[in-house]
């Protein structure tokens, strides 16, 4: 009874839940290149081990004056496609003075 216990311990505590969503650049910010890190929320099991498939996006760009930009909303990863000012051109996923 002890060694289930444990087990059941460990996979609760290294478990990511679904709804889980993190952006590092806070929100909507197309003046800074971010990245979210989101769970699928269904867990996968293989044998006697499950886990939680995590994904990343990165933003980026779509062309010289659109970035794709990710956030989080509710849990949940949102993107948004976003036009760089008149003075500003999309760099590495992010919009930067010309």
């Amino acid at each position: 009874m002890k060694y289930l216990l444990i087990i059941s311990f460990l996979m609760a505590t290294g478990t990511v839940h679904a709804g889980v969503c993190k952006d590092s650049d806070n929100g909507v910010q197309p003046l800074v290149a971010g990245k979210v890190v989101y769970s699928l929320g269904d867990e996968n099991c293989l044998g006697d081990s499950c886990y939680t498939q995590m994904i990343k996006e990165h933003d980026r760009c779509l062309d010289a004056q659109k970035v794709l930009e990710f956030s989080c909303q509710n849990g949940q990863p949102l993107e948004k496609e976003i036009t760089c000012a008149g003075d500003h051109v999309c760099h590495s996923g992010a919009c930067v003075k010309k």
